[in-house]
């Protein structure tokens, strides 16, 4: 294997900011210095507080919202969760609608809350998308209880189209959206877009694992799953986590403030690895897509074995079906785009971040033939013609 790391896999998690860390760890000697829960009267817990509120500031922030109206979660697939289950409890009760609608090509934080919301007496109805990943508007129901889309598909990149969305829903529907992939590149408000709960991912930007939050537009319904201490406006009990808060803030603050400049040097990393691909290999999808996801459509029905074989040249970046016990599943959101089973199968999602170079770009596009070669043998095993009777 490779002593060089090409890094490709930063959809599913970015390396931690170094102004993220130093936050976490200068809220942590502080609230070691000076212990405090931030729900406590004395001066520990009000020292707690404020940097918790001023966290809780800055990230409001970012995403046009007030500070009243941002909540600290876990992470996106709590928030998620949250919004979506949590806002159709409300509706339900106010207006009687049970529709819940999830976009096909979503994270499966949200699609997979259909358990959770037909348990709870709501109809399941997908907004479906088109060949190339969109959101097809024309699916859009005018009886919906809680509309929910990711602004941008995690899996194939696709932007959707957040404000066309919002201005076509019935007044009476919340709208949710997931912006866990989106705010790296595109700038999003929770009023000049018309939203009315938002996903913020701390690990997909920098921040450590385990904090995120949620931006609930003030007036907007919901009922919490999590009763217990009446935290974060009785949202979500539990008591908060600061430093993680502190760290998420740093975060944001600082990709919002080198967007435009990384977006541009996204699109140039990515035309770099396009221009370099082989004949065979292409993107999966023409519509407009974030430039921090390349989703490609590679000539094999084993993604596992090509990622292992990029493994090996060092190279680590992922597959847009999962992989589970060994078994390789086709991909569900290229299912839903009318592909093939084969064509869902053989795909390859390489991811950039801020930490991702051109020497990374050209490292995987020499891993990539061998690889591949790999893979291909793994299916000539496969085909029946190389099968032998007992």
């Amino acid at each position: 294997m490779s002593e060089q790391i090409a890094y490709l896999d930063c959809a599913a998690t970015i390396p931690l900011r170094q102004i993220a860390q130093d936050a976490w760890l200068e809220a942590i000697e502080q609230l070691r210095a000076v212990p405090g829960n931030p729900a406590a009267l004395h001066s520990g817990g009000r020292k707690a507080k404020r940097l918790l509120e001023d966290a809780r500031e800055r990230v409001a922030q970012c995403v046009g919202a007030d500070r009243a109206e941002v909540i600290f979660t876990s992470g996106a697939t709590e928030s998620n969760a949250l919004a979506i289950v949590g806002a159709l409890r409300a509706v339900r009760q106010k207006t009687g609608r049970t529709v819940v609608q999830v976009g096909a090509s979503d994270h499966p934080s949200s699609w997979n809350q259909r358990h959770r919301v037909e348990a709870e007496g709501g109809e399941w109805v997908p907004l479906g998308i088109t060949t190339q990943g969109q959101i097809d508007l024309g699916q859009l129901s005018s009886q919906a209880a809680v509309v929910s889309v990711a602004a941008v598909s995690s899996e194939i990149g696709v932007i959707q189209p957040v404000r066309e969305l919002a201005s076509r829903r019935d007044t009476a529907t919340i709208f949710h959206v997931d912006a866990a992939q989106a705010l790296h590149t595109q700038a999003v408000d929770l009023y000049e877009d018309g939203i009315d709960l938002l996903t913020i991912a701390g690990h997909k930007i920098g921040a450590p694992v385990g904090i995120g939050a949620l931006a609930i537009k003030r007036g907007t319904a919901l009922q919490t799953d999590r009763p217990g201490g009446d935290q974060e406006s009785r949202h979500r009990s539990g008591t908060v986590d600061v430093a993680g808060a502190s760290a998420l803030a740093a975060a944001l603050i600082e990709v919002t403030e080198q967007r435009d400049a990384f977006t541009r040097r996204c699109h140039q990393l990515r035309n770099r690895l396009l221009g370099g691909l082989p004949a065979h290999v292409r993107p999966t999808t023409s519509a407009p897509t974030a430039p921090t996801i390349i989703h490609l459509s590679i000539p094999t029905a084993h993604p596992e074995a090509l990622l292992l074989g990029l493994d090996r040249h060092g190279v680590l970046a992922s597959a847009g079906s999962a992989c589970h016990a060994g078994v390789t599943r086709p991909s569900r959101v290229l299912l839903e785009m009318g592909r093939t089973r084969d064509e869902a199968l053989g795909v390859l999602r390489i991811s950039l971040g801020p930490t991702t170079t051109e020497a990374d770009i050209d490292a995987f596009l020499a891993a990539l033939p061998d690889a591949l070669e790999g893979a291909k043998a793994l299916d000539a095993l496969h085909t029946p013609s190389s099968r032998i009777s007992s």
